[in-house]
């Protein structure tokens, strides 16, 4: 049969694949014989392989019967070259960042792990230093969060204990407490997400504060009603210095 353009973007198709499968496992081979870590991720590999046998088997399929086909016409030729090219487009997506994400285990990053606790690295002398100047300047509830309960919720794991923190604050102003918190004490896994599902930081009615009352604060609310009290709070821990 003559060589023809079909045939030469089959083969070309062909060399492609061959050779980049070639290129990312030939290394393996050899480091597998040399008794090394070829850093081959077998979890990702597997679905690569099983589309690439998926792509090839079409691409070989379309190109024996290309081969064999001699009778005139121009529709069975262009769909011989579509499936061809389906299976083309099979291998290809396996080297794709979509393809690997699906693939890869992500690995648990420590704030997953850490998620039932807020893992707040505070001294004892500076968690009742806090309390002490949030009480003068009434912005916590004295009669439902004691010193114990203060404690319990910033460093303890939240069901550890029934502690709650309910602040008197509006949500702009917790919002700015919160900032304050995560930048003086800077070796936390606080976010505003688990602020509030934690359920452990309440109101002074003792509900939830809303997230995203939270988290457009800053621009709707740039300064909050207990700005300056929480701003001399703060200044005393960053006068003293923490670690």
């Amino acid at each position: 049969m003559n060589f023809d353009i079909i045939t030469y973007l089959f083969s070309f198709g062909f060399l492609y694949i061959y050779s980049r499968l070639a290129i990312h496992y030939l290394p393996a081979v050899y480091s597998y014989f040399l008794n090394i870590h070829s850093g081959i991720i077998i979890s990702l590999e597997r679905p690569r392989l099983l589309f690439h046998f998926t792509g090839l088997f079409f691409m070989h399929l379309m190109f024996a019967f290309h081969q064999s086909y001699t009778s005139p016409g121009f529709l069975i030729p262009l769909i011989v070259f579509l499936v061809f090219i389906l299976g083309l487009y099979f291998c290809f997506i396996s080297w794709g960042e979509p393809f690997k994400s699906s693939f890869l285990k992500k690995p648990i990053s420590d704030s997953t792990r850490l998620s039932k606790n807020f893992n707040l690295s505070i001294s004892d002398i500076h968690i009742t230093q806090l309390y002490n100047e949030m009480v003068r300047f009434e912005l916590i509830d004295q009669e439902a969060t004691s010193l114990i309960d203060f404690k319990n919720v910033l460093v303890k794991d939240w069901d550890s204990h029934q502690s709650k923190i309910h602040l008197k604050m509006d949500g702009p102003s917790c919002r700015e407490f919160y900032d304050h918190l995560k930048k003086t004490f800077p070796n936390n896994s606080m976010t505003l997400k688990n602020l509030i599902t934690s359920a452990v930081i309440l109101r002074q009615d003792g509900r939830n504060y809303n997230y995203n009352t939270l988290k457009n604060a800053p621009t709707r609310s740039p300064i909050s009603k207990q700005h300056e009290a929480l701003k001399m709070i703060f200044k005393i821990f960053y006068s003293l210095g923490n670690s």
